[in-house]
């Protein structure tokens, strides 16, 4: 379970009134200084405001109650998006979002957690807002009251020290701007090649696809030769599959299937015989052999295979790879899901490493690597609805790394 806060709240059935919160967490509510509010996460209707919502906003408290949050100026699309997925995940959530207007951007910053019930149920959403405004505007202001009259020394120095962290603060915010801005400039470049390298390899593909087809068909091909025709026939499908979606031809035909996981993790093994037989490495299955799951079956592939491959480079010759399956309920609402885990015994990944894995372009290979897998992994598991953790140790008996996938499932 997330080791988030949970506020347990008490629905009053009469109308839009307060929410009863138990007295200490009202009370901290009421009084802290950051704009607070509970709503009904399906209708994102005000069922709470504290003080300094209402002084956000404008409004009064009755004014609020009953309102629907997302006429709210501050309720911009992402905060919407973020109030919805915590109420069906139950899974806590912080964003810090720029909004331009009025000649200088303001940063909103918000944190979104569940109010649970009694029972567990999620019977709302908290959100807290907090508003910084661009750093150049606090800077006029604290000038105009510099000038004003006499000021004490102590007031000056304070006035001062606040003004240093406002310009550290600032020049963390751009440089963290201008990085996004440099790496969404890379992206945009690899998506224009990319889609010209997809155009152009999709007549070579269905050419392949046509002469394995007229092979298959022929009669008297010896064993195992059919089998290993089929599994290239597979791996075609699956890069004119890719081309498509890079092209953007696939995006309303494709569709979750439901298949088994074992033969999910037996076709990423066997894809990879030849690295696996390469590194002398032994990779174990560990699974239901009638565990099954939803999902898109090529893409959590092209996960795994990922994930394997990043394994075999990590270990020593005759090391060990681990793919393992097993069922779970979640914590608070009870569905199934699956967890499947990726481990090894090769050399780690060090702590400063660690944290940049999934960035786009980030590599440790070298001229080998192109810094995308992790990062096109990542962007996959989310688009399942699922949830992706690391482990790593670079020293002693648990030296390793294990990379470990949670995803909705329906099982057998």
């Amino acid at each position: 379970m997330s080791q988030s806060l949970k506020i347990r709240t008490e629905r009053n059935h009469a109308g839009p009134q307060l929410v009863q919160t138990p007295s200490l967490c009202r009370a901290a509510a009421e009084g802290s200084p950051m704009p607070t509010a509970e709503l009904e996460g399906l209708t994102f209707t005000i069922r709470y405001a504290n003080p300094a919502f209402c002084q956000l906003t404008g409004k009064t408290c009755e004014e609020l109650i009953g309102s629907d949050f997302r006429t709210i100026g501050s309720a911009t699309e992402h905060c919407i998006f973020l109030i919805g997925r915590v109420h069906r995940t139950g899974e806590p959530h912080t964003h810090i979002g720029q909004e331009h207007g009025g000649g200088q951007p303001a940063y909103w910053s918000y944190a979104v957690w569940p109010a649970f019930a009694a029972d567990d149920r999620i019977v709302g959403v908290v959100i807290q807002i907090t508003e910084t405004t661009a750093f150049r505007q606090d800077a006029v202001a604290m000038n105009q009251a510099l000038l004003i009259g006499s000021v004490r020394q102590h007031e000056l120095t304070e006035a001062a020290e606040l003004l240093a962290l406002q310009l550290q603060a600032e020049i963390v915010a751009r440089k963290k701007a201008e990085e996004a801005l440099i790496a969404s400039e890379k992206l945009a470049s690899v998506a224009r090649m990319s889609a010209v390298l997809a155009h152009e390899i999709n007549n070579p593909i269905a050419a392949v696809m046509d002469i394995i087809y007229l092979i298959r068909h022929n009669g008297g091909l010896p064993d195992p030769v059919p089998d290993f025709l089929e599994m290239a026939d597979g791996e075609l499908k699956r890069i004119a599959h890719i081309t498509r979606q890079t092209l953007g031809f696939c995006s309303e035909m494709s569709a979750p299937t439901t298949f088994r996981v074992r033969g999910l993790l037996d076709s990423v093994k066997d894809m990879l015989k030849a690295k696996i037989k390469s590194k002398n490495a032994l990779v174990e299955l560990q699974c239901d052999d009638k565990m099954e799951i939803v999902a898109m079956d090529g893409e959590l592939r092209q996960v795994f295979s990922n994930f394997v491959l990043n394994s075999l480079h990590a270990i020593d010759d005759g090391g060990r790879v681990t793919m393992r399956a097993s069922v779970s309920r979640h914590p608070v609402h009870g569905n199934r899901r699956i967890r499947i885990t990726v481990s090894d015994n090769g050399g780690g990944i060090d702590a400063a490493t660690l944290p940049h894995i999934f960035e786009p372009f980030f590599t440790t290979k070298g001229a080998v690597g192109n810094g995308l897998g992790l990062w096109v992994s990542k962007q996959i598991i989310d688009k399942h609805g699922g949830s992706l953790r690391v482990r790593s140790c670079t020293h002693g008996i648990n030296r390793g790394t294990s990379f470990s996938v949670v995803l909705p499932a329906f099982v057998a």
